[in-house]
């Protein structure tokens, strides 16, 4: 398909100019439509919004080249013009330019080569024109939606209820909204350009100091606020992504949220309180209940069930149901006391009531008395425990029956869920960048099974309290749910920390670490 010429209008009183110059700008390839007066050309120009540029005369009747500009402009019309003048009359062709004419174009001998010059660059010009004023519009609208971006955005930051923080690479804040300034008893106002720590030494400062180490890990801490308040704060470095460069992402700033938990703190304290008094009032009866339970079961066993043994089937069969039914009775006292025990154990825990014997202990030690204390259960299963302990670890800092509270449970919990093969008991010493001193040394415990291993959606939640994994539907065999948050709060204590690694079907790996006392320290004890 053909591109349409480009059509020009020209316009001269004079015949004999107007089919030169029709038969000049044809012969270049241009499309030509002619007027010979102003009024014409007006006519023709609204007429035809196909036109795209005008050679007009200067000196016309009825309407002359300058009045022609000013009519178009009226109209709207942003047509270029070529003036075309006589060199008697070129201050007249200057005050056409003043009025809007593009360019001009002496009616000489060489008019034939200067208005095709004059047109191609009166075009180009035009277009770049026309482009500029595109550009111009796009970047208006642009800069009118960044600004809607920039209201909404500053709308959400102003009025969420959540304080916000941001710092560059350096901790100096360059934004603050007004939550966090209610927060910490500030005006965000004058929080701009400040340190972080000269603001929050006590408070955010730190947690800056850990997200700076270069993390990609979002880093949580609790946080003091004005009038006793308690602000969870999650902090995360703000990366330049760099693919085009193939570079790695370089920490421009850092940002940090921070929650008031006031509220949530005290429901879970009220719930803790609600939980512990019910734990300590259960205690008793139940205590009572499986007592004379046990009592009733001695004596049908010793003395009645023998007077009945008669032959009869129907009875014998009673019997043997009297007697399940108070093992039963008594398998879930036992079960409900192990509950209430383990409930007990972690609201003293967590209230900080629990009194600890921190000692410099052998965990290779530790581990061995774990292990026989469980190696019946696992004889008992036909799984077997192999061991895989360095010789060459050093002492830690610990409260020695709750380490090995920790490694019963993990072994407790790998036999339940372990049909076949083995659970291996590994300690190796170690080094963890996620330990407050960048890099510091610890030993790493894990308890390794071959067992039916933890769905992807539940591994962030076996730490949970009364969370059980699994589906509930299934008769795999269940605890009370509080063993693997006891075990966390134990190792959390020490400085350490414990997660799992799990795929389903494929086994578990339960791993705890544990800082290693340095020399200075272990002198000292």
């Amino acid at each position: 398909m053909s591109i349409p010429a480009t059509k020009i209008l020209v316009v001269d009183d004079d015949i004999f100019v107007l089919e030169m110059l029709s038969s000049i700008l044809e012969a270049s390839g241009y499309s030509t439509v002619t007027a010979e007066n102003g009024l014409q050309a007006l006519e023709k120009s609204i007429a035809d919004p196909t036109i795209s540029l005008i050679v007009s005369d200067v000196n016309m009747p009825e309407m002359d080249g300058i009045q022609l500009i000013k009519e178009l402009r009226k109209q709207g019309l942003d047509v270029p013009i070529i003036m075309v003048t006589s060199v008697s009359s070129i201050s007249v062709a200057v005050d056409a330019l003043s009025s809007g004419a593009i360019d001009y174009v002496l009616k000489d001998e060489g008019i034939e080569e200067t208005i095709n010059i004059t047109v191609k660059r009166a075009l180009e010009k035009h277009q770049l024109k026309l482009q500029n004023l595109q550009l111009i519009a796009d970047l208006a609208a642009k800069t009118a939606e960044q600004e809607d971006t920039l209201s909404y955005l500053s709308a959400i930051i102003n009025n969420m209820p959540d304080g916000l923080l941001v710092t560059n690479a350096q901790t100096r804040i360059t934004l603050a909204n007004p939550a966090l300034g209610r927060m910490f008893g500030v005006r965000e106002a004058e929080l701009a350009g400040k340190e972080c720590q000269d603001v929050f030494s006590d408070n955010l400062a730190p947690l800056l100091d850990t997200i700076c180490s270069d993390s990609e890990i979002p880093f949580t801490t609790q946080v003091d606020l004005t009038d006793g308040r308690t602000g969870s704060a999650v902090g995360a470095a703000i990366r330049r992504k760099q693919a085009s460069t193939g570079k790695k992402e370089e920490i421009i700033g850092n940002l940090v949220i921070v929650r008031d938990i006031t509220s949530e703190k005290e429901i879970e304290r009220m719930k803790d309180d609600f939980i512990s008094t019910v734990s300590h009032e259960l205690r008793t009866p139940l205590t009572s209940v499986l007592g004379f339970t046990k009592v009733i079961r001695k004596k049908l066993e010793e003395v009645i069930f023998p007077q009945l043994s008669t032959g009869d089937a129907k009875t014998n069969r009673t019997v043997q149901q009297v007697s399940d039914n108070i093992g039963i009775i008594i398998s879930e006292g036992e079960r409900l006391t192990a509950l209430i025990n383990d409930v007990l154990d972690l609201s003293k825990m967590e209230a900080g009531k629990i009194e600890w014997k921190l000692e410099p202990d052998s965990i290779q030690e530790i581990l061995e008395q774990a292990i026989a204390a469980m190696t019946s259960l696992y004889e008992n299963k036909k799984i077997a425990i192999i061991k895989d302990i360095s010789p060459e670890i050093p002492c830690v800092s610990c409260d020695r029956d709750r380490i090995i509270q920790v490694v019963i449970n993990l072994l407790s919990n790998a036999l339940k869920f372990t049909d076949s093969g083995s659970v291996t008991v590994m300690a190796r010493r170690s080094t963890d960048k996620s330990f407050p001193d960048n890099g510091q040394d610890s030993v790493k415990v894990s308890i390794v099974d071959t067992g039916i291993g933890i769905a992807e959606k539940d591994r962030d939640n076996v730490f949970d309290k009364f969370k059980q994994v699994g589906d509930t539907l299934t008769d795999r065999p269940k605890g009370t749910g509080l063993g693997l948050p006891i075990c966390k709060q134990i190792v959390e204590y020490h400085g350490g920390k414990i997660w799992v690694e799990s795929s389903l079907g494929k086994g578990s790996v339960f791993s705890f670490a544990l800082p290693i006392m340095s020399e200075a320290d272990l002198f000292q004890k």
